[in-house]
């Protein structure tokens, strides 16, 4: 009988270990060319977490209070006793180690592939590897997977379209705008070699129940009765059972229902939105920098009329 092996979790010793080495090069902050809270927001929803100074209504403003504007928390106060980067779950820490070799964030290609390999140095003890998954701009984009998840994808994409052919033409907008902005995204108009002489029904499986960490959906009265947007939403929904944060994000072109979806789970309107706008929401939702020639939304709060309950 052949013998499983059961997922190994980063431990704490890896973390401190990694982290560590971060700490010990002086030549540039632990989070790289960016700054601290735009780098954090990659990993942490800051804005949704609570503040722990009364001045503050969350997590942002009290870490950018003490760590930018006063310096009272050192780097090591605030990853470990703040932002309990010891105890977050594996997918969030690496998302915080492909963050830190982002080619935005560590544009010096040297310095990258050093970092992967110190990073790989810790990560092997407990099964994991930082691997190259996609390029941006000729710039390689780098995740971890589990060394036990055989031809597995990782975390290869931070979103997953799903959507039907015959609303192409706005997705088509909203994908062109997420890859100019840097984010690995896997849309099917570019991945033509990728999915070339693939097993179709195998391969969208793996990418929409476990290769990112958001499936945006856009649902439409063709989204709910096509065959392959059908395939990639039962796939998508076997991972948002099992995660513990949200991973998929509804956006509506009209009220069909859809099966297996819940009627309590916020959505986007994507009748009072543009591409542009909508591309923006993306970007800010995965805790990106917008680019100044991005459309911003005029409306950052949801609206009655958005929330479906």
């Amino acid at each position: 009988m052949k013998k499983s092996h059961k997922r190994q979790r980063m431990t704490e010793i890896t973390r401190q270990a990694i982290v560590d080495r971060l700490f010990l090069d002086s030549s540039e902050p632990f989070y790289g060319k960016s700054d601290l809270i735009s780098f954090l927001k990659r990993t942490w929803p800051l804005s949704q977490m609570p503040s722990t100074d009364y001045r503050f209504k969350d997590a942002e403003g009290d870490i950018w209070q003490h760590s930018v504007n006063n310096d009272d928390w050192t780097d090591s106060e605030l990853l470990w006793n703040r932002l309990k980067i010891g105890e977050i779950p594996d997918e969030q820490f690496s998302r915080f180690l492909e963050a830190r070799v982002h080619p935005l964030i560590c544009p010096d290609r040297d310095r990258m592939e050093s970092l992967v390999a110190a990073f790989n140095e810790e990560l092997k003890n407990d099964r994991f590897v930082m691997r190259k998954a996609s390029e941006i701009s000729g710039r390689p984009i780098y995740k971890v997977s589990s060394l036990d998840d055989v031809g597995g994808l990782g975390n290869a994409y931070e979103v997953v379209l799903s959507f039907a052919g015959e609303d192409r033409a706005y997705v088509d907008q909203v994908a062109q705008i997420l890859r100019d902005s840097d984010i690995s995204l896997f849309y099917d108009n570019y991945e033509e070699v990728t999915l070339w002489g693939k097993n179709l029904t195998e391969h969208l499986h793996m990418v929409y129940s476990s290769s990112a960490r958001y499936c945006v959906m856009f649902i439409s009265e063709n989204y709910a009765e096509k065959v392959w947007p059908t395939h990639e939403r039962r796939s998508a929904f076997e991972k948002a059972i099992s995660s513990k944060e949200e991973y998929i994000l509804p956006a509506r072109f009209d009220d069909t229902d859809i099966p297996g979806l819940s009627k309590h789970i916020s959505y986007i309107d994507l009748r009072k939105k543009s591409p542009d706008q909508f591309a923006a929401l993306i970007i800010q939702k995965l805790g990106h920098t917008i680019a100044d020639d991005v459309e911003e939304s005029t409306d950052s709060t949801l609206s009655d009329d958005d929330i479906p309950f």
